[in-house]
């Protein structure tokens, strides 16, 4: 297998949107190098600080405004050396994407030029290498590779990122391999990429998403170089990968973790091991199958609509497009035939628009085609295809469950594989009728905002229930008691201390139930919380200013809670979305209701809120929502 499509050039001469994405390529890559200039005596900031404490949104790179960062939300201009560092930290990643770029460009047009700023970009990282300090994501220096801490990068921030601009530098140079010379080869891999190895090979040592991402680089940089030694840590270390497959993937195929993005994100490092290990016809193992159910199974726990539910650490409202990149590379090394192919090709055929990644970004044209697509796959018709359905599953040992009919998806999250990543959610929902989601997961913005601690990582910000005003404090297993195509029921013990949850949901042909119960050994004060698309709006009720008498776990940063004035032991409130309008059936016998203003990701938008509040020993909370 060649890395490049065998048919590269001439897909792409017969086909007008390739074309337009080769000379639109060029124009950013001949941009770029009008002024690349890069200090090995700076260093870089990691990613995640690039969010506005004020609102989540995430800041803009300008490429040509180094001091400045406006936030996409607010547009206020931020102005800080931190900010500055962040933005080296894109200027770099810009730079190595703009060589990979350059190489895919070169292949199709033949132009020297093009091979040339392929060589100086790379040249010019390898040249300098070991002038970039050894740095962490927070902010520390070191020496030497004895001395650093964990997480360490030269080039970016941490050894994560550094993993990922090796492997688009391995593939940059894998396009034009057969056009560099032997002396070149040589400069690159002893001044870089030998001591990339050397970075990163002492960070391998646990399972987890980055070290997978380290693994996939030495790997990479092995297989190209033909370095065994490299070659053998990747696939026989003590943390190798098809190590970190076997025990960091559940039996459902799913990364423990318990996050869709870093699901996704373990993917596309693992990924691109595998691909080179096809072209260097090198036994990956048969951890490949764990691989590629990963790939088949992420498609069946998407939405009907193709978006995803958000369970922990994350992005908002990201759907199988945003990861159409990632299944490129499956494709490529399963073939088009293979069940991943087709679904490939379904994810394509969604009408669904493409959402995008904040950080890590990758390239799109027009956001329609991938740069893997145009790579790896240039001459496959992705109009021919058959439609693969997705299936109602239950993920018994990732602790969540889909349940889906003809109108209703309900995603429920009843359990933790531990606290890496993990939001303080036990039971949570997410609720989706047709094509239009009714609750979601915000998931959050950059770890580094002020919002991430005060909101978003925080149980009232969930569809869940809180008691006593607090967290949950659960970070380990729930367990499913029953489950069929429209029933799912599960429970989770110690939720908080003494107190265990149980919740079941029923799907019905239009609408779903939803019971709650809770039992502890004291009384507690327990809210259930509902939390409604910033889309839809309510019924009129007769209402009162209120207040939940909490100031701290997110309550602080409720808006406008109202009391439900009411004697009814059930209420109905009409839901209304855009065409679409529902009945919520609530039963509130023993039980006080209140509508809430509460914060969307990102926080320029509010959600309406529902929260039910109980004062017991024990809990019983019903809700009915229907499609009128």
């Amino acid at each position: 297998m060649n890395y490049l499509n065998d048919n590269y050039q001439e897909a792409i001469k017969s086909n007008k949107k390739y074309q337009d994405m080769i000379l639109n390529m060029q124009k950013e890559v001949d941009s770029f190098m009008q002024n690349f200039k890069d200090d090995p005596s700076i260093n870089s900031e990691w990613g995640h600080y690039y969010f506005c404490n004020n609102d989540g949104g995430r800041l803009i790179f300008d490429l040509n405004k180094p001091h400045d960062h406006v936030c996409e939300v607010c547009h206020k201009n931020f102005k800080s050396e931190i900010y500055d560092g962040v933005w080296v930290y894109f200027y770099r990643n810009t730079a190595i994407l703009t060589a990979w770029k350059a190489a895919a460009i070169y292949k199709a047009l033949n132009e020297q030029k093009y091979l040339d700023i392929v060589k100086e970009i790379i040249g010019y990282y390898a040249t300098n290498y070991t002038k970039f300090r050894i740095h962490n994501k927070e902010r520390e220096v070191f020496d030497s590779y004895d001395e650093m801490k964990w997480g360490c990068g030269r080039i970016l921030p941490q050894g994560l990122n550094e993993s990922i601009i090796a492997i688009r530098m391995i593939s940059a140079l894998e396009i034009v391999k057969s056009d560099l010379d032997k002396d070149f080869l040589d400069m690159i891999y002893q001044k870089m990429f030998k001591e990339m190895y050397l970075l990163l090979k002492p960070q391998v040592n646990q399972i987890h998403n980055i070290r997978c991402w380290n693994n996939s680089a030495i790997g990479v940089i092995g297989l190209f170089f033909d370095d065994k030694e490299m070659i053998d840590f990747a696939f026989n270390g003590p943390y190798n990968i098809r190590r970190q497959l076997r025990e960091g993937v559940t039996k459902d195929n799913f990364w423990y973790e318990g996050s869709i993005h870093y699901n996704f994100f373990t993917l596309e490092g693992v990924s691109n091991l595998a691909l080179f290990s096809s072209i260097y016809n090198y036994e990956f193992g048969s951890e490949i199958r764990i691989l590629h159910n990963m790939f088949v199974e992420a498609y069946h726990y998407a939405f009907s609509n193709g978006y995803f539910p958000n369970p922990n650490d994350g992005w908002p409202s990201i759907n199988l497009k945003t990861y159409e990149y990632i299944y490129q590379v499956a494709l490529k090394i399963f073939g088009e035939d293979d069940v991943v192919g087709q679904i490939t090709k379904n994810i394509l055929a969604n009408k669904a628009p493409r959402t995008t990644l904040p950080l890590s970004k990758p390239y799109y044209y027009n956001n329609e085609i991938s740069f893997e697509r145009l790579l790896l796959n240039t001459d496959i018709d992705f109009a021919n295809y058959k439609e693969v359905k997705q299936l109602t599953k239950n993920y018994p040992n990732s602790q969540f469950g889909m349940l889906r009919n003809d109108n209703f998806n309900v995603f429920m999250k009843y359990g933790l594989n531990g606290p890496s990543h993990a939001h303080p959610d036990i039971m949570n929902i997410e609720i989706m009728y047709k094509d239009k989601l009714i609750s979601r997961d915000m998931s959050n913005p950059g770890y580094q905002s002020k919002l991430y601690k005060e909101w978003f990582k925080k149980t009232v910000s969930h569809n869940t229930v809180v008691c006593n005003g607090e967290n949950q404090t659960k970070t380990s297993p729930g367990k499913c008691l029953v489950y069929d195509s429209n029933h799912l029921a599960a429970e989770a013990l110690d939720v908080y201390n003494g107190i265990n949850y149980k919740r079941e949901i029923e799907l019905l042909p239009n609408g779903i139930i939803d019971k709650f119960n809770i039992e502890g050994n004291n009384k507690f004060t327990a809210d259930y919380l509902l939390h409604l698309e910033n889309d839809i709006t309510i019924s009129d009720l007769n209402l009162e200013d209120a207040s939940l008498n909490y100031k701290q776990n997110g309550y602080e940063h409720i808006l406008d809670v109202k009391k439900v004035i009411t004697n009814k032991d059930e209420l109905d409130i009409v839901l209304s979305q855009g065409s679409y309008k529902y009945n919520l059936n609530i039963s509130l016998k023993g039980k006080e209701l209140y509508i809430l203003k509460t914060m969307d990701n990102p926080v320029n938008k509010t959600r309406t809120s529902i929260l039910i509040r109980s004062y017991n020993q024990k809990a019983e909370y019903q809700i009915k929502l229907e499609v009128m």
